[in-house]
């Protein structure tokens, strides 16, 4: 009875908890510094059955506050001071070529969420926060791993970003006092869309907001073909009919123009379903076919929700300050 019950209380808290699982603050694409297929990434440890939470604190101060960090290459957990391990996730989320005040938004943003990770405790984990790597929660780079990512520029990086971490000390993203999921991503379809959409979960300060300066990034649109076997095969494995009359429904589409469902095969599917199951950019797209191939032309790139990191970029180009920048992607937020 006791083992039921604690199965039964896991099941709970992991549909309460799936915002965290889908912690890739950063889907990027050549924009920022890893790329990033999924819709919402899977955690890449493998926990043992009876893994379980930690109990889940109420952290609203940086004051001592430490990150329990997983490594994925070692497999242990190592604990960092905050404003060390906001360096290296800051490195590993957005170009050192960025301007200051974007790179100071995207910082706010990482130490955020080391909080909210605390606040919201996920059992794959074990004891740790977070993992390192930008597919399953955010990215970390290590003095090592920055020096090699950026080269002959090592020296000139570390001192910028440094610096950009130390203006922005202790400064987290605040909702009703706490800290808030500080979801972000490559570059919208020129709107943000809502958390709702993407994850179930509706957060008020994660809400469509206009975006267009991301419309005039060169990555902006993307055209991926899948040859129509392959397609049909693909529709049969999400549970569709490939011999359907009308393989390809009319699209709904969000307030944001994502896709939120579309038949495939007779088959309702989730934009954000087909957007994993095809390794497509984004959940913004137009499919059409021909008797050889699907073609999918997407627009964006990443799950869309929150800071987009090239609309920050443009803000911070165009004078707007890191405050300013996360006001306008977190309404309803403070600092």
């Amino acid at each position: 009875m006791k083992f039921r019950s604690l199965f039964i209380l896991l099941l709970i808290l992991t549909f309460i908890l799936t915002p965290l699982a889908a912690l890739r603050f950063a889907p990027v694409d050549v924009e920022a510094n890893q790329p990033d297929t999924t819709t919402t990434a899977p955690s890449k440890v493998s926990p043992t059955s009876t893994a379980t939470a930690p109990k889940a604190e109420t952290v609203t101060s940086t004051k001592d506050f430490t990150v329990r960090l997983l490594r994925s290459v070692s497999g242990k957990t190592e604990e960092l001071p905050l404003e060390d391990y906001v360096l290296g996730a800051l490195a590993a989320e957005m170009p050192a070529s960025n301007e200051p005040e974007a790179l100071a938004a995207q910082a706010v943003a990482v130490r955020t969420n080391a909080l909210y990770a605390r606040n919201h405790p996920d059992a794959t984990l074990a004891g740790a926060d977070l993992a390192d790597t930008a597919g399953t929660h955010q990215g970390y780079a290590d003095k090592t791993q920055r020096q090699a990512q950026w080269g002959k520029d090592a020296d000139i990086y570390e001192e910028k970003l440094t610096k950009v971490v130390a203006d922005t000390a202790g400064k987290i993203v605040l909702y009703k006092d706490k800290p808030a999921f500080a979801a972000f991503h490559a570059l919208s379809c020129g709107m943000t869309e809502s958390a709702a959409n993407v994850w179930g979960n509706d957060l008020p300060y994660l809400r469509p907001v206009n975006s267009a300066g991301d419309t005039l990034s060169p990555n902006y649109a993307k055209t991926i073909i899948v040859p129509i076997a392959d397609f049909l095969e693909k529709v049969a494995q999400l549970g569709g009919d490939k011999n359907a009359k009308e393989l390809v429904g009319k699209a709904t589409l969000t307030a944001s123009g994502t896709v939120a469902g579309l038949k495939l095969g007779g088959k309702e599917l989730k934009g954000t379903e087909i957007r994993t199951a095809f390794a497509l950019p984004s959940a913004a797209f137009d499919l059409t076919l021909t008797q050889t191939e699907a073609s999918f032309a997407c627009r964006g790139y990443g799950h869309g929700v929150g800071l987009s990191q090239f609309g920050a970029q443009t803000m911070a180009a165009q004078g707007s300050n890191w405050r300013e920048i996360l006001a306008h992607y977190y309404p309803g937020t403070t600092i």
